[in-house]
């Protein structure tokens, strides 16, 4: 449920946003490179991933204390 919804949560990204956000978190490309490939400046790059972040966290929510809460489980997990 939480994958579908983080899918949903990119989709509903501006396009500038989204494409930005998808060549740097899942293709790997640096700010620069992405800058290059969309001739625009670095810090339009960086000023659309971190807008994207804000809004993928205000998106997501309600979703991340569960999140966080499986992680700190996953954590205890292993050290106990």
């Amino acid at each position: 449920e939480l994958k579908n919804k983080i899918q949903e949560g990119i989709q509903a990204l501006p396009e500038s946003y989204r494409n930005a956000f998808i060549m740097h978190r899942f293709q790997g490309m640096s700010y620069k490179e992405i800058a290059e490939h969309n001739n625009v400046s670095v810090k339009t790059i960086d000023y659309r991933i971190q807008q994207s972040l804000k809004l993928l966290r205000k998106y997501l929510s309600d979703y991340l204390p569960v999140e966080i809460v499986a992680i700190l489980m996953a954590y205890m997990k292993n050290f106990s």
